[in-house]
């Protein structure tokens, strides 16, 4: 039986992307939008844990924390402190599902040191991925060619490749294969402003982890990465 998690978080970015990711990490998630809303579910379905924005609940209040346990004293609590940087959000979470997962174990040298390579023509496109995952705390390597993305990936293996599919000289589909023959752990995520069923199918065949089309919402791109480099932690 799937672990079950509420999720108490003002920011709908945020909680959409956490909803997402735990999700697709097995787990039994169910997000609230007030105190009130998240005090009725625990009395009726005890969560193993709460993720918790302190805006949303002061849950850090020794007073409040109490009710709760008088519930039931089990129950865990992740505080969600405002951090623009995401991946130290999220190797908090980490480190408690370790402590219990959902279903496989997680590697206990795990650490949220996310590598990701941003390939595309268009400079415009790179600079935005860049800047963004930047911000939040990736570490970002860009690339404009086919080319240029083998020799950074022979240079500093990525966890994660962003890959256009339309690119000068070399064409993403045989970029991604060049990857995947390199090193099958590294995803690819595929990006493209065509929805082509054909290309869609043939890059899933030649081992691309994801498929996004342009234009697509910077927090998808997000999910996108970190559900990825999780599920390899659960391998």
């Amino acid at each position: 039986m799937f672990e079950y998690i509420i999720l108490a978080h003002n920011n709908t970015e945020t909680r959409s992307i956490l909803y997402e990711i735990l999700s697709d990490l097995g787990y039994r998630v169910t997000t609230v939008l007030t105190p009130g809303e998240l005090m009725g579910i625990v009395k009726k379905e005890k969560p193993y844990f709460i993720l918790v924005d302190p805006t949303v609940f002061d849950i850090a209040n020794q007073a409040v924390k109490e009710k709760i346990e008088a519930i039931d004293k089990n129950i865990k609590f992740i505080i969600l402190e405002e951090n623009e940087n995401r991946v130290q959000s999220i190797q908090g979470i980490i480190k408690i599902l370790r402590e219990k997962p959902a279903s496989l174990p997680i590697k206990e040298e795990t650490t949220l040191n996310i590598n990701v390579l941003a390939v595309d023509d268009e400079k415009d496109c790179r600079e935005l991925i860049e800047k963004y995952l930047s911000r939040k705390g990736y570490n970002v390597n860009t690339a404009s060619s086919g080319e240029e993305a083998i020799a950074k990936v022979k240079a500093n293996k990525p966890n994660v490749v962003f890959l256009d599919i339309r690119l000068p000289g070399m064409d993403g589909l045989i970029a991604l294969k060049t990857i995947k023959d390199m090193d099958k752990s590294i995803g690819v995520i595929m990006t493209s402003a065509l929805g082509e069923e054909r290309v869609i199918k043939e890059a899933m065949e030649l081992g691309a982890d994801g498929y996004l089309v342009k234009p697509f919402n910077m927090s998808k791109l997000e999910t996108t990465i970190l559900c990825n480099v999780l599920h390899k932690c659960l391998e």
